[in-house]
């Protein structure tokens, strides 16, 4: 018997090596194909939108989404170690600083952050002005003080002017919350001021990898909180969207999505820790109280979340129904109240203002860029300070990007009888004369036009429908027996919210990313890597932006917008219904992509 043991056990670790080797093997294969992507991605200033070398990066981005899934398969199939934790953090970290020094592919955002952190350096409120109006500014004019500063920021260093010029939507002053304005300040004022362009943004990019990095850690923590296997941290930490949203594109979503985390591990902590914290009562390790104090922690991270990016409000129907049904309401009403006061702190510079009209306040979602050549600036040179709440309106009201069910309600309420074949969606069905009686309240209510109505007749459709699932959520949530199905619960509540979202872009998906392990779908593992055909839209608009293709009368953009945002989402929903029906209740508690959890 002693033998046999001894056999077993050799075969066991074996077999264990062999797994880690061939974890090792894919993520080196990883590397190797970040390092193409480092080496063929230009940004948009460089190559231009859409230019030969995306279609290689989105194909190099898919054998990347290969390997992670099967490192998480390899990953789950091997014991918890030290070892295997080790591999996973390094190859995390090593993909990450590959992207790093590498040029944004597809994306110009980061220009705006680095803008906002210029100008909050220099004690100018960031949603005071619009980069137009700065552009437009001369210093010679009879400016306000703060305008002139930021007129002399633009004169005084070419890096600042060239980024000013580059970005998009520079007729609305910022919109990113003031949590996230406080990192661009810091990384601002961590960046020398003779510093590049190329320099700034990796600076800025730097600190985002460091919350992407720290939300990988508090991923472990769940994982070991739910006593869920350790190599579930492979779905967040080797996710080739997250990698390339953050480490390359530099997208702020980093910071909230960590803060959001954090508010999610404390809120555990202080609902489902009463074994442990009586085991560790015992040996004096945990003062008393400790899980209220968690909950605190729990109230003010949630806060500055949602003043980082405003999506972790949604969050805050399960959290307060859960603190109070699990704590009761008299201790959950501390927590409750720093919740709701941090909160209206952070967004208090975002609240509207009284200010001049400054005409038209959104403009078209196409990104177009001239090289370094500015953009021409407005007609008349504007010099009043403007709402802070005009771009979140223009986005609330506006904005609508890759989306699948809100496109789906939209293109069957807009009027398509005045539209060119081209901008008719073949999935619009319903008949014109219903959709002029439906919209007609609206214009009259809101003294909208058509299609602004049917815009906001959507937005309202799909709120009410996510606002009924969230209900739904929240109430299983506050009832969840585990930690497991509380954290199950968060993660649906993300993801529906952005599924019902009239702008999904991918790097949105980050915010579901780090409970994704706790999802019993495993049809959610898709959604990342079907999420990045979304950068196709890019290269359709470059090469077919006004040429039908395949037969259609569609040119790229409406292609992609009526043909491939079907395969880029009609699959996934195919497999998520066909699993849910397949997964039964006692069989879906592992959730997983293998059997091990």
């Amino acid at each position: 018997m002693p033998s046999a043991h001894v056999h077993t056990n050799a075969a066991s670790e074996r077999t264990s090596a062999t797994a880690h080797r061939r974890l090792l093997a894919l993520a080196a294969l990883s590397w190797l194909a970040y390092l193409a992507i480092a080496a063929s991605g230009q940004s948009l200033h460089v190559e231009g939108s859409g230019g030969r070398s995306l279609l290689t990066i989105l194909a190099l981005f898919g054998f990347c989404f290969a390997c992670y899934l099967g490192g998480l398969r390899l990953a789950l199939a091997v014991p918890a170690s030290r070892r295997l934790t080790a591999i996973i953090l390094t190859a995390s970290i090593v993909f990450r600083l590959t992207l790093l020094f590498s040029n944004p592919i597809e994306e110009i955002d980061i220009y705006r952050y680095l803008w906002d952190g210029a100008v909050s350096t220099r004690g100018v409120n960031p949603f005071r002005y619009a980069p137009d109006q700065v552009l437009a500014a001369e210093a010679d004019d009879a400016l306000p003080a703060d305008l002139a500063r930021l007129v002399a920021l633009r004169d005084g260093s070419p890096a600042l002017r060239r980024v000013l010029s580059r970005m998009h939507y520079g007729e609305l002053p910022t919109i990113y919350p003031p949590v996230s304005q406080a990192v661009f300040a810091l990384a601002t004022w961590a960046t020398p001021r003779d510093a590049s362009v190329w320099a700034r943004m990796t600076l800025m990019k730097t600190c985002f990898v460091v919350f992407d990095l720290g939300t990988l850690v508090l991923v472990m923590r769940l994982l070991k909180r739910t006593r869920r296997h350790a190599g579930w941290a492979v779905a967040y930490g080797w996710c080739p969207l997250v990698i390339k949203e953050i480490a390359n594109s530099g997208h702020l979503d980093a910071l909230a999505v960590f803060l959001t985390t954090l508010a999610v591990e404390r809120t555990v902590s202080a609902l489902y820790c009463e074994p442990i914290l009586a085991e560790a009562a015992a040996r004096r390790e945990a003062p008393a109280g400790w899980n209220r104090y968690a909950a605190w922690v729990a109230a003010l991270a949630l806060a500055l979340a949602i003043g980082a990016k405003l999506y972790p409000l949604v969050l805050a129907p399960l959290w307060l129904g859960s603190l109070a049904r699990k704590l009761g309401w008299r201790a959950a009403a501390g927590p409750a109240s720093l919740f709701a006061v941090a909160t209206a702190l952070a967004l208090w510079p975002m609240f509207p203002r009284a200010a001049r009209p400054s005409g038209e306040a959104w403009a078209s979602n196409s990104v177009e860029v001239d090289a370094d050549a500015p953009p021409l600036p407005p007609a008349t040179g504007d010099t009043h300070a403007r709402d802070p709440s005009e771009s979140l309106r223009a986005f609330l009201s506006r904005w609508e990007m890759n989306d699948f069910l809100f496109l789906l309600v939209m293109e069957n309420l807009r009027p398509a009888e005045s539209l060119p074949p081209k901008e008719v969606a073949w999935f619009s069905v319903v008949p014109e004369a219903w959709r002029k009686w439906l919209l007609s309240t609206v214009e009259t209510r809101f003294s909208v036009g058509a299609p602004d109505a049917a815009f906001l007749m959507s937005r309202a459709l799909t709120s009410v429908v996510f606002l009924v699932v969230a209900a739904a959520l929240a109430w299983r949530g506050a009832r969840a027996a585990t930690a497991a199905d509380w954290l199950r619960v968060a993660f649906l509540t993300v993801a529906w919210f952005w599924l019902l979202l009239p702008t999904l872009n991918p790097w949105y998906w980050s915010w579901a990313m780090p409970l994704l392990p706790l999802a019993r779908n495993r049809a959610w593992l898709a959604v990342s890597g079907l999420a990045l055909i979304y950068y196709l839209r890019f290269w359709l608009v470059y090469h077919f932006g006004d040429v039908p293709l395949l037969g259609t009368p569609y040119t790229g953009p409406f292609f992609f917008d009526y043909v491939v945002s079907w395969f880029e989402f009609g699959p996934w929903f195919v497999w998520l219904v066909i699993d849910a029906i397949r997964c039964s209740p006692a069989t879906s508690t592992s959730s997983s992509f293998t059997t091990r959890s």
